[in-house]
C-alpha cells in the first residue's frame, strides 16, 4: 500500500518529458502515489526579444545534435497523458488567490509533500501549509531557485568542470529555504546536452530523496549528503549567447582540426617500485603503445615475486579494446599476449584471489553485465565462473573482503547512456561468485563527479582500504586522480577521507590526463595520456 500522498505543482498542462518521467516514477513506486496535478498559471517575465531570439535559434540548432532520449526530455506535451487514470486529481489554482484560500483548497486533498516542476507559479506565501513535509524544488545549474529556462548554459559557457543541481525545502523567506541535497556531474559539451542532464540528475535526486523518506519511517538512517559548492548566476544576456556561440564554434573548429590531423590521445602505463601511499611519480618505467593502440587501465599483479600487469589493450581501428598482459624483468617490459578477448568492448581488468583461485572482473558494460572470469593457467587462459549481474550499465567494477562480507563497488549510469562518472554503487554478499548482491543501504554511496568513478583500490592485510577515484575535467577525460580512504563501510554506512586530486602536470604537455593507479607487491602501476 502506498502510504505517502504526493501532489505536483506546475504551471501549465503543456510540459517537457524530464517531468513525464518523474510522473512515471512515482506512479511505479511502492511507497508514493500522485495524488493531485496542481495547475496554477501564472503571468511570467519574458525575456528580451533579443535574448528570446538568439535562444531560440540556439535551442532549434543544438536540438538537432541530442541523442533522441534526450530530446525527448525537452519535448513538451499534456501532462495529463502520464498520470495515473484514477488516483490523481488536476486541480487548477487562481494565480491572484489569496494564500488562505489556497491553503483550505490544497489542504483538502490531504498531502504529504508538494513538489515543484520547473518555474513556481506560487510565491513564498501561498506555498505554506500545502503539505505536512513542505514544499520541495529543485534548481538547476546555480542560476536561480526560481527559473530553468537557462539551466546548463552558464557552465558549458565557462568550461567548468561540473554542473550543479540543488533540491530544496521551500521557506517563508528564502533565508529560511532548508538545502536538502545538492550534487554535480561532469558539464557536457553544449548547452541542451548539459540542461537535459541536469533535468535528468534532478529526478535522481528526487527520487533518492523519497526513498531515504521512506526508509526513514521503516527506521533507517538517510544518506549523508555531499556538498558541492557553486556560484549563483544571473540569466544570460544577448551578448552572452552571441560569446557562447564563438567559443563553441572555436570548440568545434579545434575538434575537427584533431579528427583530421589524426591527432588522438593515446594513453601509456607507467610503473614504479614504491610504497601504496604514493600517488604518482615521473620517473616512471613506461609500457609504450604500438601505432594505432593504446594502453590503458592497468593492474599489476604479483606471482612469485614478478611483476605481470594486466591492462586495457584497445585499437583505435576495431574502436575496442582487450585485456593484454606484460610482464617486467631486466630492466624492459614484455607483452606475454591476451588474455581476454571477446565480441564486445573490454577494459579495467580488476584481479583478486579467493579460496586459492585468481579471478578478474573486466569491465563488460558493452554486454549489459557484469562478469567474473576465472584463470585456468596463469597468466593468459580464463574461462568465465558466473555472470554476477545482468542487464545492467555499469563500469569499472572493484570486489574485495572487508569484515563478514565481500563487498562490489561499482559505477553504474542510471540514465543508460549518459555517463558512468557521476555516482559509485555499493552492494554486499557472502561470496564473490554469488549472483545475489545486496545494495547498500544508501546507494549511490558516492555522489560526486569529483570523486565517484572507480580507478583503482589496495586493500592492506590489516583490512585498510584505499580507493582511487578519477576526477574529469571539461571536454577532458581523466584529468586526474585521487586516494581516498574508506574509513568505515557497513551495510548501511559508508564513510570515505577525500584525499588530493593528482595531476599529469609533471608531462608538461597538451591535455596531459592521468585516469587509473594501482599498487600491488611492491610495485605501483599507472597510465597517462596526452595530446600527439
Amino acid at each position: 500500500m502506498k502510504t505517502f500522498k504526493v501532489g505536483l505543482l506546475v504551471d501549465g498542462l503543456e510540459q517537457p518529458g524530464w517531468m513525464h518521467e518523474m510522473v512515471e516514477w512515482l506512479r511505479h513506486s511502492q511507497d508514493f502515489e500522485v495524488a493531485a496535478l496542481l495547475v496554477m498559471h501564472a503571468p511570467s517575465e519574458e525575456p528580451r526579444l533579443g535574448v528570446k531570439a538568439l535562444f531560440g535559434t540556439l535551442s532549434r540548432l543544438e536540438g538537432r545534435l541530442l541523442p533522441a532520449k534526450q530530446r525527448a526530455m525537452l519535448e513538451c506535451r499534456d501532462l495529463r497523458g502520464s498520470l495515473p487514470a484514477d488516483s490523481a486529481a488536476v486541480v487548477p489554482l487562481a494565480h491572484q488567490a489569496a494564500p488562505a484560500a489556497l491553503q483550505d483548497a490544497v489542504a483538502a486533498l490531504e498531502l504529504d509533500l508538494v513538489i515543484t516542476l520547473g518555474t513556481s507559479p506560487a510565491s513564498r506565501e501561498q506555498l505554506q501549509d500545502w503539505a505536512r513535509l513542505g514544499v520541495w524544488q529543485l534548481s538547476y545549474s546555480d542560476i536561480a531557485v526560481q527559473t530553468s529556462r537557462y539551466a546548463g548554459f552558464w557552465e558549458v559557457y565557462q568550461r567548468e568542470d561540473h554542473t550543479t543541481v540543488k533540491l530544496w525545502r521551500v521557506g517563508a523567506r528564502l533565508e529560511d529555504d532548508e538545502l536538502l541535497d545538492q550534487r554535480s556531474f561532469n558539464t557536457e559539451v553544449f548547452w541542451l546536452k548539459n540542461q537535459a542532464r541536469a533535468f535528468s540528475l534532478g529526478n535522481f535526486m528526487v527520487y533518492d530523496a523519497l526513498q531515504a523518506l521512506a526508509r526513514l519511517r521503516q527506521g533507517a538512517a538517510p544518506p549523508g549528503m555531499q556538498i558541492m559548492s557553486g556560484q549563483r548566476r544571473a540569466d544570460p544576456a544577448e551578448w552572452n549567447s552571441a560569446a557562447y556561440i564563438a567559443r563553441q564554434a572555436w570548440l568545434m573548429s579545434d575538434l575537427i582540426v584533431r579528427r583530421v590531423m589524426k591527432r588522438n590521445i593515446r594513453w601509456r602505463i607507467g610503473m614504479f617500485p614504491s610504497f601504496r601511499q604514493q600517488a604518482v611519480v615521473s620517473e616512471a618505467m613506461v609500457l609504450q603503445p604500438p601505432k594505432g593502440r593504446f594502453f590503458a587501465d592497468p593492474f599489476v599483479y604479483t606471482q612469485d615475486k614478478k611483476p605481470y600487469i594486466f591492462f586495457e589493450d584497445y585499437d583505435f581501428n576495431s574502436r575496442k579494446g582487450t585485456i593484454s598482459v606484460a610482464t617486467y624483468s631486466d630492466g624492459a617490459f614484455r607483452l606475454l599476449g591476451t588474455a581476454l578477448n571477446l565480441p564486445y568492448h573490454l577494459s579495467f581488468p580488476y584481479i583478486f584471489e579467493h579460496e586459492g583461485v585468481t579471478y578478474m572482473v573486466p569491465e563488460t558494460c558493452g554486454n549489459r553485465s557484469i562478469e567474473l572470469w576465472k584463470c585456468t593457467e596463469f597468466p593468459l587462459k580464463w574461462e568465465l565462473d558466473v555472470n554476477l549481474m545482468t542487464n545492467i550499465s555499469a563500469v569499472d567494477t572493484i570486489i574485495f573482503k572487508h569484515g563478514k562480507y565481500w563487498w562490489l563497488l561499482t559505477n553504474i549510469d542510471r540514465t543508460d547512456g549518459q555517463s558512468h562518472c557521476d555516482e559509485l554503487f555499493a552492494f554486499f554478499a557472502d561470496s564473490p561468485r554469488s549472483t545475489e548482491w545486496t545494495p547498500h543501504a544508501c546507494n549511490p554511496i558516492v555522489r560526486n563527479p569529483m570523486r565517484a568513478r572507480n580507478a583503482g583500490i589496495v586493500v592492506s592485510p590489516e583490512g585498510e582500504v584505499m580507493r582511487c577515484a578519477q576526477y574529469q575535467g571539461f571536454c577532458h577525460y581523466g584529468k586526474g586522480v585521487s586516494l581516498n580512504r574508506i574509513e568505515e563501510l557497513s551495510p548501511s554506512t559508508y564513510v570515505e577521507t577525500d584525499g588530493e586530486i593528482h595531476y599529469a602536470n609533471f608531462l608538461r604537455k597538451r591535455h596531459a590526463s592521468m585516469h587509473h593507479w594501482h599498487h600491488q607487491g611492491g610495485h605501483t602501476v599507472f597510465d597517462f595520456a596526452y595530446m600527439e
